[in-house]
């Protein structure tokens, strides 16, 4: 058994898991790295206006483009269309869509005066977030073609490049122009969109891509994307609706040190991601050409993985008093019990992203949202249930809860739709 899945992650595979674990590591260990720097130079309330302008890009990112982006890797394996047409119709649509969405916005912050989220986030933060969305996404259609064509060097350097930018700039503005909250948001926005304009360049010239939308790629990417708008906003609603609850119910400050709290604890993600990335492509390959033996093997690791989740985010959580006496300034100290919820929602996180790719290749994305709205709307019910009763805590648990939901059913639908387990 440990043989068949010792050849399984091996090759290429294993080639780039370990670039993008690498990648990976750098792109979370630098903002990691970065919290005893701003949790020195700012206040916990200014902390939680940074972890709230985060959280709205999140949540604007499926809604920015109308989440047209996430097909270009699964579509990238089709036979049956001309790829660069098809990335020219993505481009086009969400240059578009973009576009008149911000100047909407914009025109309607700059014409009243009424606080938009909560007297304590100026409005401002609502435009920052979408700009630093829009940006996020033109650069994920490069960030999606590298995957699905294996180059993991690239997607690095991309990944990278933007991030050294942005926390060189913000250390600066932080630490010597003392620029507060501003000092952390500004540099993130303006190197995301000169990162996405460069992008934008590359494109037109390696790939051709035109700003041109031919409608039968139009009606085929939103038949697949649009499901997936409600996808990924539930699924940044579980990851981050619960600071908004926190903000409602007690205060920017509380916001700050429960943001601290989940960054420790969102290490997982980063081992969730750094696997994904590498994985997806694999798995779609596998699927493609059909071999049941290989699709028998999938099956198998998947459940190991479950188990290494599980190991992964124990052993992480007995390094969590190391991790604050070493790295976060004591005034941002909590309950560690908060760090170990949220290092258990991402391990399920981890185990829901293994089985999810079966669904994204069958293309079963009304399926898919279906699952994660009904996952969001356990979380806020949740949160909103325990956060006036034991606080930041309850945040924590709501989104473990939400997390293991989300995961058991898709694990369900994975079950009941494709039995992989079952083949012979």
């Amino acid at each position: 058994m440990i043989l068949k899945l010792i050849n399984l992650i091996k090759g290429k595979l294993f080639q780039s898991l370990g670039m993008y674990t690498l990648v990976n590591f750098i792109n979370s260990a630098i903002p990691f790295l970065l919290l005893p720097i701003l949790t020195s130079n700012l206040s916990e309330a200014e902390y939680g206006i940074v972890d709230i302008f985060n959280n709205l890009s999140f949540i604007f990112i499926p809604i920015i483009g109308l989440n047209i982006v996430s097909c270009v890797l699964r579509f990238y394996y089709d036979d049956n269309i001309d790829f660069n047409k098809f990335l020219s119709t993505v481009t086009t649509t969400l240059l578009i869509c973009g576009t008149i969405i911000i100047l909407a916005v914009a025109s309607f912050i700059y014409s009243t005066d009424v606080d938009i989220i909560n007297e304590e986030i100026p409005n401002s933060v609502l435009l920052l977030a979408l700009l630093f969305a829009f940006s996020s996404q033109i650069i994920e259609i490069i960030l999606g073609i590298f995957r699905a064509t294996e180059r993991p060097l690239n997607y690095g350097f991309v990944r990278i490049v933007k991030t050294g930018l942005d926390l060189s700039l913000s250390i600066y503005c932080v630490v010597v122009l003392k620029l507060g909250w501003e000092g952390r948001i500004y540099p993130a926005v303006g190197v995301g969109l000169l990162i996405a304009l460069l992008i934008l360049l590359y494109l037109f010239h390696a790939y051709n891509v035109r700003l041109v939308i031919k409608k039968d790629y139009l009606r085929i990417a939103f038949k697949y994307s649009t499901p997936l708008i409600f996808h990924s906003l539930a699924g940044y609603i579980i990851s981050f609706s619960d600071r908004f609850i926190i903000l409602e119910f007690m205060s920017a400050e509380d916001v700050g040190l429960y943001a601290v709290a989940y960054q420790v604890g969102m290490i997982m993600s980063f081992v969730n991601n750094s696997f994904n990335q590498a994985w997806t492509p694999y798995v779609f390959s596998i699927l493609k050409g059909g071999d049941l033996a290989k699709i028998k093997q999938l099956s198998k690791f998947n459940y190991f993985y479950f188990l290494l989740m599980i190991v992964l985010a124990l052993s992480i959580f007995l390094m969590v008093p190391l991790i604050y006496e070493w790295f976060i300034d004591g005034k941002f100290e909590v309950d560690y019990q908060i760090v170990f919820w949220v290092l258990l929602g991402y391990a399920f996180n981890g185990m829901y992203k293994v089985l999810v790719n079966y669904l994204f290749y069958y293309k079963r994305t009304s399926s898919l949202a279906i699952i994660t709205v009904s996952a969001a709307v356990c979380n806020i019910v949740f949160c909103i249930l325990l956060v006036p009763r034991i606080g930041i805590l309850g945040a924590s648990i709501s989104t473990t809860i939400a997390f293991f939901l989300m995961f058991a059913l898709v694990y369900v639908y994975y079950l009941k739709s494709y039995k992989i387990q079952k083949i012979k």
